[in-house]
């Protein structure tokens, strides 16, 4: 009898099985970020739906609704942490379509709306619970009152343009 037989006939033996390390990510993908630049192409996996094409290397326009997956930050699932989202009010959006209120989400929990009334450069601010941030990643829902319908010119829904999105520690 070899050796391995053996030890598998005797009781209370076990063989243990070699953990498996974590996935590491595939070439050309980033780890799960905290921050996300939406120029940033290692990132895109993360900004799951409501987002277009990356625009003069630093912006995305999305549609009214949008979502985004964050790694939470250290410390976070017991102090909690700041949702910021940093966004422009295009003036030619401005004008088609006046103030614009910007409502998110993050797991399902609302974390309330904000009304930007002027076009230009605009950041949504929101505090997150520590509840929310305990796992390995959180679900950020937005979603925009009002936008453009797709045209013959854009065949795209277009509501507001991102650059960037993450949690900040308070």
């Amino acid at each position: 009898m070899t050796l391995a037989t053996i030890a598998l006939a005797l009781p209370g033996c076990r063989i243990r099985k070699k953990e498996q390390p974590a996935k590491a990510p595939a070439a050309g993908e980033a780890a799960l970020a905290s921050m996300v630049e939406t120029s940033d192409p290692l990132h895109a996996s993360q900004l799951v739906r409501g987002f277009y094409g990356i625009e003069n290397q630093s912006w995305r326009w999305t549609a009214k609704n949008f979502t985004v997956k964050l790694r939470p930050i250290q410390g976070s699932e017991t102090k909690g942490a700041k949702l910021e989202l940093k966004f422009v009010i295009p003036d030619v959006m401005f004008d088609r379509v006046g103030a614009m209120t910007l409502d998110a989400k993050a797991n399902g929990l609302d974390l309330g709306s904000e009304i930007f009334l002027t076009a230009g450069d605009a950041t949504y601010t929101r505090d997150v619970s520590p509840v929310v941030l305990a796992g390995d990643s959180t679900t950020f829902d937005f979603s925009v009152d009002k936008g453009l319908p797709p045209s013959e010119k854009d065949p795209r829904e277009l509501a507001v343009i991102v650059t960037r999105v993450g949690l900040i520690a308070k």
